[in-house]
């Protein structure tokens, strides 16, 4: 019987404390528990191929990982001819990322690490992603209130916000940077509960958030600190940045992209003028509703210089205080 490699997820040794794209979250090496038969199917067999992106299919759990509490998962691809380096990366990221767990981080039910396509299946909440979820709803407050209309109030958008920096203060402790902090990361499930994800690029649907700069790998520089733009500069100052872009999605119920009214060269001109800090940049508008000490943090988190800006453990404190007493009614 040919064998394969898997994972799931359980409490391991700390991950390096390297920065890191976040990726991918492996853990031991576990062979699925199905019954034994002359040519059992293998992982690839029991999910779609693969299509040119990395994301695939969400699917339903399949019958060996049926003892989880998730139904859906997403199975994310490494796709096939990666060059020998490409897959050794890829190996080294699970390794690095072997200790991430933290209740608002997206988690890993399984992996294929030997035969290709690689690829690696995450759990995937029942309501989608938080930019689509946003989309399908409006201000509790807003009139007229349409007949049927689902509906967010103001404490559930900070709410769900707050996760997102709670998940973020978390990989931050760790030294991990995210690079693609958006909606469209972000997982909802039952009574709002956000996962941070980084599926978002593999989805022909957010492709439009992408560009590609200079020949370089394409970019979501809606969403990104000038410096990682122009200076091609990381850290988990740049994804406070990106945070606060997201905060903005949340607050507006992802109507629109950010910068909407502004080509991609001109987003690009615009944190030109962060660099050379000579006040013309333009920032993103404040919300309808939303109030000045929230727009006043947005802000913060767009100085130019990182120093300035605050930290996800700030963040999260401040958020949580903001929203103190707040229950959302399960969903």
């Amino acid at each position: 019987m040919a064998s394969q490699e898997y994972a799931v997820p359980h409490m391991a040794s700390s991950a390096s404390s390297q920065a890191a794209s976040f990726n991918l979250n492996l853990n031991h090496t576990h062979t699925p528990q199905t019954p034994v038969r002359p040519h059992p199917p293998t992982l690839h067999n029991l999910f779609p191929k693969p299509p040119p992106v990395q994301l695939g299919e969400i699917t339903k759990v399949p019958d060996w990982l049926n003892d989880l509490s998730c139904k859906l998962v997403a199975v994310k691809y490494l796709r096939s001819g990666a060059s020998e380096a490409t897959r050794s990366e890829f190996r080294q990221e699970v390794e690095i990322l072997n200790g991430l767990r933290d209740p608002n981080l997206v988690q890993v039910m399984g992996a294929c690490l030997r035969d290709e396509p690689f690829c690696v299946i995450f759990e995937y909440s029942e309501f989608g992603d938080l930019n689509q979820f946003l989309q399908e709803h409006i201000a509790e407050t807003a009139t007229p209130l349409p007949a049927n209309a689902k509906t967010l109030s103001y404490g559930c958008l900070i709410y769900m916000a707050t996760q997102i920096a709670s998940g973020m203060k978390y990989l931050e402790s760790r030294k991990f940077v995210h690079r693609d902090v958006a909606t469209r990361n972000c997982l909802v499930g039952r009574g709002y509960t956000i996962k941070i994800s980084d599926f978002g690029m593999g989805r022909s649907l957010y492709s439009a958030d992408y560009y590609d700069l200079d020949g370089r790998e394409a970019l979501p520089i809606r969403w990104m600190a000038w410096e990682s733009i122009l200076l091609g500069k990381f850290t988990t100052k740049s994804d406070v940045w990106s945070f606060a872009v997201a905060l903005w999605e949340v607050l507006t119920f992802a109507r629109e992209q950010p910068f909407e009214d502004l080509g991609d060269e001109r987003v690009i001109d615009n944190v030109t003028h962060f660099y050379q800090g000579n006040g013309k940049q333009v920032l993103l508008p404040q919300p309808i509703n939303c109030p000045k000490e929230i727009y006043d943090l947005m802000c913060e988190c767009w100085q130019r210089n990182e120093a300035d800006r605050p930290n996800f453990r700030e963040i999260h404190l401040f958020l949580q205080r903001k929203n103190l007493g707040y229950r959302p009614e399960l969903k």
